[in-house]
């Protein structure tokens, strides 16, 4: 657990816009690079001279095999900074707007939609105030961090003593998890740690396909496998920390995830991404996308329709640190 001096969040700017993680890759030569980025307004500001396979790995033209395809799909997204092209995308600070969730079985109306979540330390945390049909408000903060989950009457309850109030929810755990792991960064991280044999937190931080190789050498059996439906190709992986949950997700023609679907016994959850683009702020455009229109089924039935208005990747400080009491009810 982290200690209670650590920050619910905060937003940190670099000393240097330029350094070598979050390094913008300059323009690609006249006639554009079609092979890894930039076209079709995909994600191509990944490390130094990544667009020009000056990094450690860079996939043949064409190649299906699963190592080349993770890079591509978290190149892609982009994902992959530094001159090494290690995926080093952390965290996410992210607002919608507009869209619904649903409440107690109704659709609610969303006026607010906050999302912040980390992935090398998993946690999960959404806030959200919406209004049903009969005009009532509601509101909430659903969070999950390591094997606990709960609700929060305001962000960081409870870390401050005398300040807010947290209520276990364990039933809810594995269904955030999902939402977790499924999310459009959470899905590609959940495969390379499928493939390379390793939590994500022990993949992070790493080039996916120096990664692949290592762990392949070292004997890891991997639980993430690939096939290809004409030209998408289809990853099948395990969810973390969720037992029985199987996802699979389909990559357009361009790398990017279309639809995860994740099953678990009799329920089924469906995520359908669609319109990548870079939200994040005008003044800070690194080229990692994340989807325009974010829609989630449970058993068929919508529970979640966001629309995408601003994110920040790459750069923020997000923590879940679990309250004591919420620790004391149990996992």
């Amino acid at each position: 657990m982290l200690g209670r001096r650590s920050l619910i969040t905060g937003v940190f700017a670099l000393a240097a816009m330029g350094a070598a993680v979050f390094a913008q890759a300059p323009a690609a030569p006249a006639g554009g690079a079609q092979g890894r980025g930039g076209a079709g307004g995909r994600g191509g500001g990944r490390g130094g001279g990544a667009a020009f396979g000056a990094g450690p790995f860079t996939p043949e033209p064409g190649a299906k095999d699963i190592k080349s395809v993770l890079f591509n799909w978290t190149w892609h997204m982009g994902m992959l900074r530094s001159g090494d092209e290690a995926e080093l995308i952390k965290t996410l600070d992210y607002y919608g707007e507009g869209g619904t969730i649903q409440v107690n079985g109704q659709p609610c109306v969303l006026s607010r939609y906050h999302v912040q979540a980390n992935y090398q330390v998993p946690g999960w945390r959404t806030q959200y105030e919406c209004k049903l049909p009969n005009g009532t408000t509601q509101k909430n903060v659903e969070v999950v961090s390591d094997m606990y989950a709960w609700d929060e009457d305001i962000p960081g309850a409870e870390l401050v003593p005398g300040k807010g109030h947290a209520t276990p929810k364990p039933a809810a755990l594995q269904e955030r998890l999902i939402r977790l792991w499924a999310s459009p960064h959470g899905a590609p991280k959940a495969a390379i740690a499928g493939a390379v044999g390793l939590p994500p937190s022990e993949s992070f931080g790493k080039n996916p396909a120096v990664l692949f190789d290592r762990q392949a050498a070292a004997g890891a059996k991997p639980t993430t496998t690939m096939t290809w439906q004409g030209e998408k190709a289809v990853f099948t992986f395990p969810i973390p920390g969720v037992p029985g949950a199987i996802a699979t997700a389909t990559l357009d023609s361009g790398f990017l995830p279309e639809r995860v679907v994740v099953k678990q016994g009799n329920n089924t959850t469906e995520f359908v991404y669609s319109n990548y683009q870079d939200f994040n702020n005008p003044l800070f455009k690194i080229e990692a996308l994340y989807p325009a229109s974010l829609v989630e089924r449970k058993n068929g039935t919508v529970v979640r329709d966001i629309k995408s208005k601003v994110t920040e990747i790459g750069q923020v400080y997000v923590i879940m640190p679990v309250p004591d009491s919420v620790q004391k009810a149990g996992k």
